[in-house]
């Protein structure tokens, strides 16, 4: 796959994203930053499964759960997640709107199906700089101590 034995070894590795980190930005990957919001963006998207009542949604600690919870908080957390899942989509579509890449295949197929699609390494780039500016995992100020 084109990493070295220690690389191999990294927990990253089990996943195409997680590949693409390690072989860095300047091998055609991805930045620690694109990185970490493709992670915020799969932690989203358990969210908004779980506002949604969805069965395959998985256990949040941040959602309110168990018995006698507050339904208002409840239906505000949901509110909250899904008015995020709303902005984040915008996001996506405007950044679509400039690009020749096909961004929602490449969330659909790359980062939710994890599937190895070297032919939309592009479109995964830019789809996680919207990630890293949404979750703000990007650096500021690069040149900063």
């Amino acid at each position: 796959m084109g990493i070295g034995k220690d690389q191999a070894k990294d927990q990253k590795a089990g996943s195409f994203i997680g590949y693409l980190n390690l072989i860095g930005p300047r091998d055609g990957g991805l930045s620690d930053a694109q990185y970490e919001g493709a992670q915020q963006y799969l932690r989203h998207r358990q969210r908004v499964a779980r506002a949604l009542l969805s069965p395959a949604a998985i256990y949040d600690p941040e959602a309110p759960a168990g018995e006698g919870i507050d339904a208002e908080a409840y239906a505000s957390w949901c509110k909250d997640v899904l008015d995020e899942d709303e902005t984040l989509r915008q996001m996506i579509q405007a950044e679509q709107n400039y690009s020749r890449d096909n961004l929602w295949a490449a969330l659909d197929l790359v980062v939710i199906q994890d599937k190895p699609m070297h032919a939309m390494i592009g479109a995964t780039r830019v789809l996680c700089n919207v990630f890293a500016r949404h979750f703000k995992t990007a650096v500021d100020n690069r040149h900063a101590a």
